[in-house]
């Protein structure tokens, strides 16, 4: 697409807001310092912890996902075993937990205990993978070997404790085996070296500040900076713990967390004052885990002074460019959105007046506001074929989730006719009758629809109106009859301006019955028609071609007769037997109508 020389693309303007929006972040972070300076340092405070909670979360997470991999891999090598190897002969216990421990470094070792109180123990030694047969184990875990079911509150994480052949602090995963018929044949503990996972969170910290450790509420140190100095395979006698380690620091935060004070968030040793943060893991083993992120407050603040100094100035003079520029296109850009919106709303209700503002400068936009105009232009041009409101009423019940589907429904349909159309038109020029019956209408479809009837077609001079359907009304009877009455009224009116012209009168016949029809979309899946169908619409226009027999302008069946509710002064035309059909119709008009009362009531003539 060309582009005009004073006119911009989205894609340029995206850029210079992004470029824009960059120098703001960048302006404002600088200017945490000067803030800090003359209204405290509480901004660069704030965006340390942010940092923290960051990191915190971030160490959660791998937590979690060395929680969540550790339960699926015990589930799986369990089902392996009970599958493959139900016996649980040594040679293929041995073969199956060895290829799984070839590539767990974090490992220590597996044993599986058999119902029969032996064991296989599959294990990591200084990078190899050796196998023991029947080692030693504690009363308790035969206990749960022997005692559990598969899936008991048995399974799970235990606490860290010291493994007593190696020396090295592990957790322990339970996860009990079962064959194909879910009888249990023995039982998993994987025990997990905590080694990788506190080099993990050492090797962020060598070149910054800020620290991170690990502790459960029992004081058991699970990663900590002063452990990185331990060697690879150092035999421990007990846990590290916050009293051992001798961290300052450390001990202070332990001691407010033992007090119940788990939302600290700064703290004060031996005059040095730290930001503190902590996050809490509850999934592993029975104590709660503490993730803490430290840093010296001097750390955060030093730096921000020093630069707040140089950026202040600067800085302010660039984001006052980038606000007044970001604003001045933001406003072109949400006008026009704005325009596009309220238009498309409009559209939408079938308000198709949409008017032009001030277009965007934004080819893109520029473009689509056109197009809606001539959407809605183009709307409206097809909006005069079709019944307006019928099309808005049939919105209305879609977008509330009804279905307009055919259904039965009683409805009160009204036929429309001139009385002597054919000599009346006869002779005249064809624009001259197009002028005529555009009048006409203009009058009956005006009342029509200010008596909420839906229009389901023209036939030639004639209108089918119904009532009913697809909006439920519960005086649909009165409605159409008032409407009668009110189109017999305007019509004598119409007739006395063409007097004064020395025009013809017209003289409109009605016929009005109820009945039960099949309302709803008919037609192909092309082209719909909401319309109604039955016999009740053949005994309508039976009833307003009945007034050319009988001189009457107005024939009401006495079903609809029957279901009104307000007083009308009702002549009874008789029986009759209507065109077309077998069985005798009672046939009324109404020469005047009274003030409406409620009640079923009617006086005949």
């Amino acid at each position: 697409m060309a582009h005009k020389a004073n006119n911009f693309s989205i894609t340029s303007i995206r850029t210079a807001l992004t470029g824009g929006v960059s120098i703001i972040i960048i302006l404002t972070s600088g200017l945490v310092g000067t803030i800090s300076i003359w209204g405290g340092l509480d901004s660069a405070i704030k965006l340390t912890r942010r940092n923290q909670l960051i990191k915190n979360s971030e160490l959660s997470k791998e937590l979690k996902n060395f929680e969540e991999s550790i339960i699926r891999e015990a589930s799986t090598l369990s089902q392996v075993i009970g599958r493959s190897a139900e016996k649980l002969e040594e040679k293929e216990l041995i073969d199956i937990l060895s290829a799984y421990s070839e590539h767990k470094e974090s490992l220590s070792s597996i044993t599986l205990v058999r119902r029969n109180r032996t064991n296989v123990w599959v294990g990591r030694w200084r990078g190899e993978v050796i196998h023991e047969i029947n080692t030693e184990l504690g009363e308790e875990s035969w206990e749960i070997a022997l005692n559990a079911a598969p899936n008991d509150q048995s399974e799970g994480f235990d606490d860290i404790y010291i493994e007593p052949s190696e020396g090295r602090p592990v957790i322990t995963y339970t996860k009990h085996v079962a064959n194909r018929r879910g009888d249990l044949i023995g039982t998993i503990y994987i025990d997990l070296g905590l080694k990788d996972l506190s080099q993990s969170l050492l090797a962020q910290q060598e070149s910054s500040p800020q620290k991170t450790f690990v502790f459960n509420s029992k004081g058991l140190i699970i990663a900590h900076p002063l452990l990185r100095e331990i060697k690879a395979y150092k035999k421990f006698k007990q846990i590290p713990n916050v009293q051992s380690l001798l961290d300052p620091v450390l001990l202070a935060i332990y001691n407010n967390i033992s007090l119940g004070r788990k939302d600290i968030q700064d703290i004060e040793v031996d005059d040095m004052k730290w930001l503190v943060s902590i996050a809490i893991n509850k999934n592993i083993g029975d104590n709660e885990w503490y993730l803490v992120s430290i840093i010296p407050q001097d750390a955060v603040l030093g730096p921000a002074i020093q630069q707040a100094r140089f950026v202040t100035l600067i800085s302010l003079f660039i984001m006052t460019l980038a606000i007044a520029y970001s604003q001045f296109i933001g406003r072109n850009i949400t006008g026009s959105l704005e325009f596009l919106a309220s238009s498309a709303g409009a559209i939408q209700k079938l308000k198709l007046n949409v008017k032009s503002h001030n277009r965007s400068f934004l080819d893109e936009l520029k473009i689509t506001e056109d197009a809606f105009i001539s959407m809605g232009n183009s709307i409206g041009i097809f909006a005069k074929y079709v019944p307006k409101i019928l099309v808005q009423k049939l919105i209305a019940i879609k977008s509330s989730g009804s279905s307009i589907n055919a259904e039965e429904r009683e409805v009160t349909i009204l036929f429309t006719d001139i009385a002597g159309y054919t000599t009346i038109s006869d002779g005249m020029a064809p624009a001259e009758l197009a002028t005529l019956l555009n009048e006409y209408f203009e009058i009956l479809v005006s009342i029509i629809l200010e008596h909420q009837g839906t229009i389901d077609k023209f036939i030639g001079d004639a209108i089918m109106v119904f009532w009913n359907a697809p909006d439920i009304q519960a005086r649909h009877s009165d409605l159409a009859i008032k409407c009668a009455l009110e189109i017999q009224k305007k019509i004598l009116e119409f007739n006395r301006e063409r007097a004064q012209n020395s025009l013809p009168p017209l003289k409109t016949r009605i016929g009005i019955h109820t009945g039960t029809v099949l309302a709803g979309e008919i037609g192909s899946s092309q082209r719909l028609n909401y319309t109604i169908v039955g016999d009740s619409v053949n005994t309508a226009a039976r009833l307003e071609a009945l007034g050319k027999d009988i001189n009457e302008t107005l024939c009401i069946s006495g079903a609809t007769k029957i279901k009104c509710h307000d007083v009308y002064v009702w002549k009874n035309v008789g029986n009759i037997v209507l065109r077309g059909r077998a069985g005798q119709t009672k046939v009324y008009t109404i020469k005047s109508s009274l003030n409406s009362i409620d009640g079923k009531k009617s006086l005949e003539g």
